[in-house]
């Protein structure tokens, strides 16, 4: 099962490992998101029996290029893990299994070793900018994301649900206000599983994929900047 902790907010992992439990069922962690992040006081790439994170630039902890990590509390998965990341070789010039080049460069490794350091803050920060969304939207008719008891959001993306989206998002890129949307369709619209007959209609993940939409959310806007992208949606839907 691989559990995703969408937009920085740990998934519901007392239910997933209630459903798996006794089971010859692995849970994988998709952190790629979360960084940071906990529930019940336990972080995020340690509730499950593996997981991946990701340092692409534009992650809460980001490095300059492409970069990820895997945790796990399994020697054994470790093992793995370390031997697919490096062509499947054990030692130089054996190789045990199939593997990859996958290996994390030192530059990435140095530039995230710094910004490390400032994750917390950084994180923190995000959160502050939502709660200032938060308390200037909950009077409209637009969903704003919720946080869980127990749960720290670290909010990667600040990502609400409207079906005015397309008037507010052209507010927002006529006063050169970026906004996303992610993610325009489910899985299960994706051409690469359309002759997949087994996928059943997803009548929820395809109302919230017509609806939803981020706004900017990165530990560098300032309050002004926070406070001229709610003046733009709120004007847009007086």
């Amino acid at each position: 099962v691989i559990a995703v902790h969408l937009f920085g907010h740990p998934a519901n992992m007392p239910d997933i490992k209630a459903i798996t439990q006794n089971k010859d069922i692995y849970i994988v962690e998709d952190c790629a998101q979360s960084f940071g992040a906990s529930l019940n006081g336990e972080k995020t790439g340690t509730l499950g029996d593996i997981a991946c994170f990701s340092f692409f630039p534009s992650k809460n902890l980001g490095a300059y290029g492409d970069g990820g990590l895997v945790s796990t509390a399994s020697d054994n998965l470790a093992d793995k893990v370390k031997l697919l990341r490096n062509h499947g070789s054990p030692q130089r010039y054996e190789h045990s299994i199939i593997g990859y080049n996958s290996r994390l460069d030192e530059i990435q490794a140095a530039i995230l070793r710094i910004k490390l350091r400032h994750i917390d803050e950084y994180n923190s920060r995000r959160r502050d900018i939502a709660t200032r969304y938060n308390n200037a939207l909950s009077t409209s008719d637009i969903q704003t994301p919720r946080v869980l008891n127990n749960c720290l959001h670290v909010f990667h993306q600040y990502t609400v649900l409207d079906s005015r989206r397309d008037k507010i998002q052209a507010a927002l890129n006529n006063n050169n206000i970026a906004s996303a949307i992610y993610y325009p369709s489910g899985l299960h619209q994706q051409k690469a599983f359309t002759n997949h007959s087994r996928i059943p209609p997803l009548p929820v993940t395809e109302n919230i994929s017509e609806q939803c939409f981020s706004l900017p959310m990165y530990p560098e806007l300032s309050e002004d900047q926070v406070a001229r992208i709610i003046d733009v949606i709120q004007t847009a839907i007086r």
